[in-house]
């Protein structure tokens, strides 16, 4: 029996569900200081230690991993103390408000031996239609890839006036490019099978949202190392017609991944046979290889099994090189050159 614990219980449900999905792993413990809510998931995932300070849910020695789904502010500081408490890892995403605050965060994870994963569990979420595209891509059906673009646009996240710690910048980090940006970026770049982002033109403004001092707008030109270049587009209020997704170009075809599509009605393929210019939509998605549950399944297993997991706290700092040189960029109003680095960890 794996034993798994929960800090935070507002994202935190997700992990709850998907662990109380997976075979031979119980739910050990659960943090929140809200007493209501830690009481009715602790009831509801039937989690026998229940505790509203989470250093004493951290000293429990028999807890294996812990997910820390705490606001943004506070993910480097507590993930470190679960760390050195002995816990694997998986944070919610984004990693951390910075690059530096992620960089920490892999170098004490390599200190303490033990595994720190971040929480993109959109690969999972919207799938089949995600793993398959990836096997398009790797099987060469779409030829060289060479462009995706990313896409979150949301008409209105919050109400306004509505304060919360999400829209306050030192708590957040910022909001457009630091809250879909990591889940977009992330599925970019797995696709695109490259981690090394090389260089980044990036625009964040606030255009709407005035009574924050966070960024509701955020675009970006990123060039990877292999060749392919993403378009991220991600606004928290617009005036546009709502749409999450991403579109893929190769030499030899492209797809349309409709994310608010019905699940196996997706994706739409672009092709050619000869001169003649073909469109198609899979049906039934069948994979030789079914991906792993959840985000959580897929951490559990790799604990189990010594392997690295594909969402490695590597990925996620990789992702927040990327949204620091959006806002660097976007205050400069010039490019910003990354330091090449090798993806490892």
């Amino acid at each position: 029996m794996y034993n798994v614990a929960v800090i935070g219980l507002g994202m935190g449900k997700d992990h709850l569900r998907g662990y109380s999905a997976i075979p031979d792993v119980r739910i050990a413990a659960a943090a929140d200081l809200a007493e209501e809510r830690l009481q009715a998931c602790g009831e509801a995932f039937h989690i026998p230690q229940l505790y509203k300070d989470y250093h004493e849910l951290l000293a429990c020695p028999d807890i294996d991993a812990v997910s820390v789904c705490l606001p943004n502010y506070l993910h480097a500081p507590v993930v470190s103390e679960a760390l050195q408490a002995g816990k694997h890892v998986l944070v919610e995403k984004p990693m951390a408000r910075t690059a530096s605050e992620a960089s920490a965060m892999v170098a004490q994870a390599k200190a303490a031996g033990r595994t720190l994963a971040v929480s993109f569990n959109y690969r999972w979420s919207y799938g089949p239609d995600s793993w398959y595209l990836k096997h398009l891509i790797e099987q060469g059906r779409l030829g060289s890839i060479y462009y995706i673009r990313a896409v979150s646009l949301r008409r209105r996240t919050f109400r306004r006036g509505q304060k919360s710690w999400f829209s306050q910048k030192e708590l957040s980090g910022g909001a457009a490019a630091m809250d879909m940006g990591p889940h977009m970026l992330d599925l970019a770049m797995w696709l695109a099978g490259d981690y090394e982002p090389l260089q980044v033109s990036g625009v964040a403004r606030t255009a709407i949202m005035t009574d924050t001092d966070v960024d509701d707008f955020a675009t970006a030109l990123v060039r990877l190392r292999h060749g392919v270049t993403v378009h991220l587009e991600s606004t928290w209020e617009a005036h546009t017609r709502p749409w999450l997704g991403l579109t893929v170009m190769g030499t030899e075809g492209g797809v349309i991944f409709d994310m608010n599509g019905p699940e196996e009605k997706r994706l739409t393929i672009f092709g050619h046979e000869g001169e003649s210019l073909l469109e198609t939509v899979p049906a039934d998605i069948i994979l030789q290889q079914p991906p792993d549950m959840s985000v959580q399944d897929h951490f559990v297993k790799c604990l189990r099994q010594g392997c690295q997991p594909q969402n490695s706290a590597a990925c996620g700092l990789a992702v927040m090189r990327i949204i620091d040189a959006i806002y660097q960029s976007s205050a400069s109003g010039r490019d910003v050159i990354l330091q090449e680095t090798a993806l490892g960890g």
